[in-house]
């Protein structure tokens, strides 16, 4: 038995060592190289990363998590199915299932008696990590300090892991026939050993890399990290949207259907820099389905009683609320782009995001936003929110549209990662 102790620990505490001599003794290119491991970098990253997200395009390192979009009144929620492999590794990849549906218009179509405006649909996206970059001076001192720092965690955990081995060995020992009654005694110990030595292992491989990724972020011993990733999605609806539409105030009203169906890719560089703070540029493309009924070509006929005024005529026939006009659905390709900036001492960035369309719709819309991270008390990003200015159509080519006049809103963006990472 005591045979078997000596070799578990020795197991586990080299299996520790081995992961601190990779990173001590990985080459120095150039001042770039290692200064934390791999799986350290994992946990450094999500909560670096997850500082920002507004948006589908935005990546959460989380298991699970939420975006709100007020102005567009959806809410999308998203579970990644990576599981980690049982080695010190960076996330290579990993696929993401979510749900989206529209809240916003449930509510104010039952209280004003109108059409529901019926959005539902299931995500399914890949994406691919770029592997980690760290930067720092070749000659400098943050090198000898972090080795110097990950060997004195090491040797914190070397005796901590020997303590709780050997108080657990006393307790096993101490362990009596009539306590397991039923039981073979020796098999209770073994399984419970290997039970023991189990968790042990991965506690301590886990507090490992969460100290390296706490000592970096405390410390700032490093210049730049920079990471990217690449996704590819699809939008797949469950119902289809509904309108009515007549193509004038007299004319027969019909049922028309869209299946919004959409795919997707994005490109994002994320640099980040304990003096400047944090940029993530993203490049976006997507094609999707459209209908005259989203771009606004068409009038909403709101008729509450025997009249009711279209701008031009006056209804006199009360068949409904519905969509006037010659009703069509499309295909839209749209290309996008973003930078967004959140300064090293700041928890309040700004965003920029330029979005253009063709075919049918080819509208420039842009956004400016500014986002804001709340942190909880261990610093990790907790939630996040965009305040966001939206400049809809601002080449006007909308012609001979029912689009408001003012082409300018507001908007209020939340995500929240939450569960634990995907490392």
């Amino acid at each position: 038995m005591v045979e078997l102790k000596a070799q578990t620990i020795t197991q586990i505490i080299a299996e520790i060592k081995g992961v601190n001599n990779k990173v001590t003794n990985w080459p120095n290119s150039n001042g770039q190289g290692m200064l934390i491991s791999n799986k350290a970098m994992n946990i450094f990253l999500s909560n670096k990363v997850s500082s920002y997200l507004s948006g589908n395009e935005d990546l959460s390192l989380y298991k699970n998590y939420v975006n709100i979009n007020a102005a567009e009144g959806m809410i999308s929620i998203n579970h990644n199915f990576h599981q980690p492999i049982d080695s010190d590794d960076w996330v290579r990849s990993f696929v993401i299932v979510g749900a989206r549906v529209n809240i916003a218009n449930a509510y104010a179509a039952k209280l004003t008696n109108k059409y529901f405006d019926n959005k539902l649909g299931f995500t399914i996206q890949k994406t691919w990590m770029g592997k980690p970059s760290i930067h720092y001076a070749a000659n400098g001192n943050f090198k000898k300090e972090m080795d110097a720092a990950r060997a004195v965690m090491v040797n914190t955990m070397t005796q901590s892991i020997s303590k709780k081995a050997e108080e657990f060995e006393q307790s096993l020992n101490n362990l009596k026939q009539d306590e397991v009654p039923g039981q073979n005694l020796d098999e209770v110990k073994s399984k419970l050993r290997k039970n023991f030595y189990t968790t042990l292992r991965a506690d301590y491989l886990q507090q490992f890399s969460e100290q390296q990724s706490a000592l970096l972020v405390n410390t700032g011993n490093y210049d730049l990290v920079t990471d990217n990733w690449t996704s590819l999605g699809v939008y797949i609806p469950v119902i289809p949207q509904k309108f009515m539409v007549s193509t004038d105030v007299n004319a027969q009203v019909n049922k028309r259907y869209n299946y919004p169906l959409e795919l997707f890719i994005s490109h994002t560089r994320f640099w980040e820099s304990p003096k400047l703070g944090r940029f993530f540029l993203t490049f976006a493309g997507k094609g999707f389905v459209n209908n005259s009924v989203q771009i606004g070509s068409l009038f909403n006929a709101d008729v509450t009683g025997q009249q009711g005024v279209d701008g031009t005529n006056t209804v006199t026939i009360n068949k409904g609320d519905r969509y006037i006009g010659q009703y069509k659905n499309f295909i839209t390709p749209a290309a996008a782009g973003k930078l967004v900036y959140i300064p090293s001492t700041s928890h309040v960035g700004v965003s920029f995001r330029i979005e253009k369309n063709w075919g049918t719709y080819r509208a420039l819309n842009s956004i400016i936003g500014i986002p804001i991270v709340l942190i909880d008390k261990k610093g990790v990003p907790a939630i996040n929110f965009e305040a966001q200015l939206l400049l809809q159509d601002m080449n006007n080519s909308l012609k001979d549209t029912h689009l408001p006049y003012n082409k300018i809103a507001v908007g209020l963006t939340i995500g929240i990662p939450f569960s634990k990472i995907v490392y």
